[in-house]
């Protein structure tokens, strides 16, 4: 090489032969501080005191870079010069250097934001010009070391507010599953002694309701009060196994964001270097608590905690446990008696102008603690054969009269005696509604009765007329009334 003016400081610097000069003159020191590493990776907790191998180091000092027990750092430092030196307990040590695997003279400084070296991003100056790394975007250590910490600071706070979430809902879960199990309580008495008492749980309380029912019967309804009390016990049974099934998966979610949140800690404690390496197991915990957070609120939205326990009883001495009591009703009558006006008229309390029914309609109404599944058929001539479709589990039937149509009351008592020989409704209860009141000389509930021998056409049977008019809604719920008090037993239609 041509030498210019400036001498042999004008030439190119030859980084492998410097980097080989420098493990000559270097070698032992860096023999030494490879072996100091080993030892430090390979578990062991103790630090031992550089001055006597005997003792356990408890200070770090930062000018002679030493570990040293108390006695050492006492007896080295005791000069005026030395003592002057800055030592830190060994959990307060600087962060060491690492050195490059590849270049071991040289610190590691720079991070490579290639994607294909995500696996092993660390590098020095030599890796970055003239190594694997050269031409590859990077980023400086420290910088990047100290976004993967706000990061991770980040992550943490959103643990800690998860934690309180899982924390308050376990807490809820095991109000709920003692407010339903009950327990023993001290109370004071009037002269200030304390003495336990016993508070009863809602479970206890359903299966007081269930008692106190079958309490005014006699030995023939022992058999029922058994199998509504078997009926209380297996729903109570199996609403505290969900229950602590949910206490079991909140203390097994609670465990591992707990752990996650540990791993964060030691992460934030660790180097540079490994905060870098560890960035991506970082990440892939950050996707895996935020899913899981994702779907603790999911259940947390749609599972209401209630440790209430509705209880109901039919007139057959039937339990009924939850909050509505399901009612299948089917609607029939002739074409034009109003039955569609009456179904929307109850569903969303508004009049429907009428339109024939192509078909069926059905809509779910609830009154009181009873939810009535309402099927409304069709009336026209050609339909009318449909309607045995229908009646399979029907539980009431609601048969609608024009009460201002005088010529087609023959046509409905015609359909209503046909509909009353089935043997699907056997058993199913009979409201008639008298519609169209509002109408001038519309037919009288009194006439209606006598003029389809409503007495002895609907004997054995429980039946009830009731006067109405749909486009306002008088009268209609009258009829509910009397179907909720058929088909629920007196004094428990508002148990819940």
């Amino acid at each position: 090489s041509k030498i210019g003016d400036s001498g042999v400081w004008g030439l190119k610097k030859n980084f492998a032969l410097l980097e080989l000069l420098e493990r000559l003159q270097n070698g032992p020191a860096g023999q030494c501080g490879m072996a100091e590493e080993a030892v430090g990776l390979s578990g062991e907790s103790i630090i031992r005191c550089d001055e006597d191998e005997a003792h356990i180091a408890s200070v770090y000092c930062t000018v002679c870079a030493t570990h040293l027990c108390a006695d050492c750092s006492q007896l080295t430092h005791s000069t005026k010069t030395l003592a002057k030196h800055r030592r830190v307990p060994l959990a307060d040590k600087p962060h060491e250097k690492t050195m490059c695997s590849q270049h071991q003279v040289h610190a590691i400084e720079f991070v490579c934001l290639e994607e294909g070296c995500q696996a092993s991003p660390l590098m020095c100056c030599v890796c970055k010009e003239y190594g694997k790394h050269q031409g590859h975007k990077h980023s400086v250590l420290e910088p990047e070391a100290n976004q993967i910490r706000a990061s991770i600071l980040d992550m943490a706070h959103c643990i800690r507010t998860f934690t309180e979430e899982i924390s308050d809902y376990s807490r809820k879960l095991v109000g709920i599953v003692q407010h339903i199990e009950g327990g023993e309580q001290i109370v004071e008495d009037g002269v200030g002694m304390s003495h336990t008492e016993h508070v009863p749980g809602t479970a206890e309380n359903a299966r007081s309701c269930v008692r106190a029912y079958f309490s005014d019967l006699h030995e023939t309804l022992c058999r029922q009060e058994e199998m509504a009390l078997s009926v209380v016990d297996a729903h109570v049974r199996e609403k505290l196994i969900w229950l602590r099934q949910q206490q079991e998966d909140m203390t097994i979610l609670l465990s591992q964001v707990s752990t996650a949140c540990l791993h964060c800690e030691k992460t934030l404690q660790q180097d540079d270097c490994r905060v870098v390496l560890a960035k991506q197991e970082i990440t892939r915990l950050l996707e895996t608590l935020q899913k899981q957070q994702q779907q603790f609120t999911e259940l947390a939205d749609h599972v209401q905690l209630d440790a209430s326990i509705p209880v109901t009883f039919t007139k057959d001495n039937r339990v009924h446990i939850g909050p509505k009591m399901e009612i299948r009703v089917v609607t029939l009558g002739l074409d034009g008696a109003g039955k569609t006006t009456i179904l929307f008229k109850l569903k969303q309390d508004e009049f429907m102008q009428p339109i024939p029914t192509i078909g069926f309609n059905v809509e779910t109404v609830e009154y009181k603690n009873l939810k009535f599944t309402i099927w409304d058929v069709g009336g026209k001539h050609k339909l009318r054969p449909l309607w045995k479709h229908y009646y399979l589990n029907t539980q009431a039937v609601v048969f609608v009269i024009d009460s201002s149509h005088r010529d087609r009351v023959s046509e409905a008592h015609s359909e209503l005696a046909k509909l009353l020989t089935e043997k699907e409704l056997r058993d199913a209860l009979l409201l008639i509604f008298a519609n169209k009141q509002d109408v001038a000389g519309a037919l009288s509930v009194e006439e209606i009765t006598e003029l389809l021998s409503l007495h002895k056409l609907c004997c054995g049977r429980s039946w009830y007329i009731q006067g109405c008019d749909a486009r306002s809604g008088t009268g209609l719920y009258e009829g509910l009334d009397w179907l909720s008090r058929q088909l629920v037993a007196a004094g428990v239609l508002d148990v819940a």
